[in-house]
């Protein structure tokens, strides 16, 4: 049944998302004919006015895009869940942990694209012989660390990205915590989730501040260890980081899954 669940809500957040990424994937490709227009020419003020205006798009796009999508993953699990369309949805034959797992799961892919997006975005926006060039040398550096090397390279590059996977879940799981808590409320609950959500990040502040006695002289005299002791230590950083978010994450499951089931309160 998650699979069900998962594939509808794929299917209504892309009607959103997908232009938005080729919208911004779109004003990158202009603003790179615009460099390449204005480069050391002499031109009219209008076309002048007019690649100004489309440089600025392309910068506010950047910071947009990041925040629409936060926004359509935070509305599109209150519309859903919380709200009028609540009635519906929990009335369905599928559990809490289904619904919460579908909202998850497609915020965390939507995220990751949003991040991929901008990066291809400032990519298409230089785009050149000499980016070409670039690109094609960082693959090639890439390839032969991960073909010749000791395969500590490839394994730090795996436990960043799965860190970063790991983040991405836990922070769209303290958006549903703190909207199912807010919501609880009878009245003003977008901002008893706001206040919520600050609340869960003071405590996390207080946490990470009562567990996480890390050595600060490791970290600062990092550059005087040797090769492998800088591996044991990233991996230290990167199991504690994951326990962490592991920890903020499935507290947040909790409480979400608690009052959706306890007190959901659709009024």
């Amino acid at each position: 049944m998650l699979g069900k669940v998962l594939k509808h809500e794929l299917r209504a957040t892309s009607h959103t998302m997908l232009p938005l990424i080729g919208g911004m994937l779109l004003v990158a490709l202009m603003g790179n004919v615009c460099v390449r227009l204005g480069n050391g020419r002499d031109l009219p003020a209008a076309v002048s006015l007019i690649i100004t205006l489309v440089m600025v798009l392309f910068f506010v796009g950047i910071f947009a895009i990041g925040f629409v999508t936060v926004y359509m993953m935070v509305r599109r699990f209150r519309d859903n869940l919380l709200r009028d369309e609540g009635y519906i949805m929990h009335t369905l034959p599928v559990s809490v942990h289904a619904q919460i797992w579908s909202k998850v799961l497609v915020s965390a892919l939507w995220y990751a694209l949003t991040a991929v997006t901008i990066a291809a975005a400032a990519v298409l926006l230089t785009f050149g012989a000499d980016t070409v060039k670039i690109i094609g040398d960082l693959f090639k550096t890439l390839y032969d660390v991960f073909t010749q090397g000791d395969g500590h390279i490839a394994e730090i590059l795996v436990e960043f990205l799965a860190v970063l996977v790991l983040a991405s879940l836990a922070l769209s799981l303290s958006f549903d915590a703190a909207l199912s808590v807010g919501h609880a409320f009878a009245k003003h609950k977008m901002a008893a989730s706001v206040a919520v959500f600050i609340g869960f990040v003071v405590l996390e502040e207080i946490l990470l501040a009562t567990l996480g006695n890390l050595s600060m002289d490791t970290l600062e005299n990092v550059g005087r260890l040797e090769p492998m002791d800088l591996i044991g230590g990233w991996r230290a950083y990167c199991a504690w980081t994951a326990g962490m978010i592991l920890l903020e994450g499935g507290l947040s499951y909790a409480v979400t899954a608690y009052f959706l089931k306890r007190r959901l309160n659709l009024e």
